[in-house]
């Protein structure tokens, strides 16, 4: 990172927050980074909420792309079957950075979604302040794991894990242009049971593989049997400007996004303030 930044200009690679039209600025990686200018996801529009618990933590900041996304998939969701109203949980804190609830959302490009549930009619119910749980087949909601940090989760009715509209969100977010999704972490038989449904349906064959590719089970870290865990690769005018990707870039990546755009003008005054927080970062 400090390679990058001492060599800003000669080298074509430029710090963040460099941009003169105002747009965010994702920097370093998911686990090491910072988020410049981040976007602010309002507390409430059409087909989600931020449940009154995530309200209070001040982690709903995330790219522009990113909190784009999320509001055009919970639209498309809630108008492909009225009444449907998403939970959003934690993105990223303002500037990013480091979070004591999160190995990750370091640099805008996390975002964690409560799942979808029916009451049992089979009735849509809203997000409570709270991450039931989804592990067994019968698809009904357990209590959360054992709170950490501090953190209480309120009660929840009885629900059960939706299929039809958790479907319905991963469709939205591998088809919404603004993004390239890089993972959907999610609990194993989740997983199966999303696959196995979209197939039923006869969803187009390649948007069925690249769900069995990228709907995933994180190996270090808790199941996910509670909520989606979005992350998105670099946007392309991100990676030149410090934005690093971590895992396997996948076999269908547009290669223009690696492509490194026209440096824009550069304030002197703000680059002085990036890379005095590049420092800290690496620090």
């Amino acid at each position: 990172m400090l390679v990058c930044a001492a060599a800003l200009v000669g080298a074509g690679c430029a710090g963040p927050g460099f941009f003169t039209d105002g747009s965010s600025v994702s920097v370093g990686s998911f686990n090491h980074g910072a988020l410049l200018r981040g976007a602010r996801l309002p507390r409430e529009g059409e087909g989600y909420v931020i449940p009154t618990l995530w309200q209070t933590r001040g982690a709903a900041y995330a790219t522009d792309e990113l909190v784009a996304a999320v509001q055009h998939a919970a639209r498309r969701v809630r108008r492909e079957y009225p009444g449907s109203l998403l939970g959003v949980g934690d993105m990223s804190l303002k500037g990013g950075g480091d979070s004591i609830l999160h190995r990750s959302h370091e640099n805008g490009r996390d975002l964690d979604l409560i799942y979808y549930a029916t009451d049992d009619r089979g009735k849509p119910v809203a997000p409570a302040d709270s991450m039931p749980r989804y592990p067994f087949w019968d698809g009904r909601a357990r209590p959360p794991l054992p709170p950490e940090h501090g953190v209480v989760f309120g009660p929840f009715s009885t629900r059960f894990f939706d299929v039809r509209r958790n479907w319905a969100l991963v469709r939205a977010l591998l088809e919404e242009p603004g993004i390239e999704i890089q993972y959907l972490f999610i609990n194993a038989r989740l997983r199966e049971r999303l696959l196995a449904y979209a197939a039923d349906q006869g969803e187009e064959p390649g948007l069925v593989e690249r769900a069995e590719a990228i709907l995933h089970q994180p190996g270090d870290s808790a199941p996910h049997d509670d909520h989606l865990h979005v992350r998105i690769f670099c946007a392309g005018d991100d990676r030149a400007y410090g934005c690093s990707d971590r895992g396997p870039v996948r076999w269908w990546k547009k290669r223009y996004k690696y492509m490194v755009p026209t440096v824009p003008r550069v304030d002197v005054e703000e680059l002085a303030g990036a890379l005095a927080q590049l420092i800290g970062i690496v620090r």
